[in-house]
């Protein structure tokens, strides 16, 4: 959440800046919803840049619904023997798991105009750059424990519904999809590294509930013209 602020700081300093060298219009937007897990996202928006085409920035911060498939198997670091699956330790609550996924976004838009009275539409489309993590923590065996990252691009698509509220406040409305490519994986050591294409890597991605392709549907507001 820390992050997500931050990068909320940043947006609205950049929008200060291009407000004061331009007179289009700004848009900021704060919107949550369901991303892998509740997601809350702040983007920053300037509409009809060339026409009926924009520029949209964001930033989000999600709580994954999962981090580590429960089928993985769990072997002894010394014994190399299998002591059951990440599920089953949960189960007992001998394990547990935490992660995060922090996505930055740049799009270009494209204004659809009003589409029923009160209600504007525009699509979006373009890059991603996504920093994935997940922990999984053991009760009884710290040296088990691990914080892995995957950090990777992708890109997304999606439309957006607004419906005038009071002045320059809108409800928003978001539906899209992104796409991430692999990217490498790290536990933070040497020998924990892993590139895409390197021995072992397909099964220490698969150990990870890292994004793929994700749908995603959020609501929140926007302010227009400040």
């Amino acid at each position: 959440m820390k992050r997500l602020l931050t990068s909320a700081a940043l947006l609205a300093a950049l929008t200060a800046a291009t407000a004061s060298a331009q007179t289009r219009p700004i848009e900021l937007g704060l919107t949550a919803g369901y991303a892998s897990g509740l997601s809350g996202e702040v983007f920053v928006h300037a509409p009809n840049v060339a026409g009926p085409i924009g520029v949209k920035l964001s930033a989000a911060y999600t709580s994954p619904s999962d981090s580590i498939r429960d089928n993985v198997e769990i072997t002894g670091l010394n014994s190399g023997l299998t002591l059951g699956t990440f599920g089953s330790f949960k189960s007992q609550g001998l394990a547990t798991e935490s992660g995060s996924h922090m996505v930055f976004g740049l799009d270009g838009t494209y204004n659809l105009g009003e589409v029923t009275p009160g209600v504007s539409a525009l699509g979006y489309a373009g890059a991603r750059y996504g920093m994935f993590r997940a922990t999984e923590t053991y009760a009884d065996d710290a040296t088990l424990s691990n914080t892995w990252t995957m950090n990777s691009f992708g890109v997304g698509a999606g439309a957006q519904l607004s419906y005038a509220l009071a002045g320059n406040l809108s409800l928003v409305g978001d539906l899209g999809v992104d796409h991430y490519f692999a990217g490498t994986l790290s536990n933070g050591t040497a020998n924990g590294t892993y590139a895409p294409g390197e021995a072992g890597y397909s099964d220490q991605r698969a150990r990870f509930a890292f994004p793929g392709t994700v749908f995603k549907a959020k609501i929140g507001l926007k302010f227009s013209n400040f």
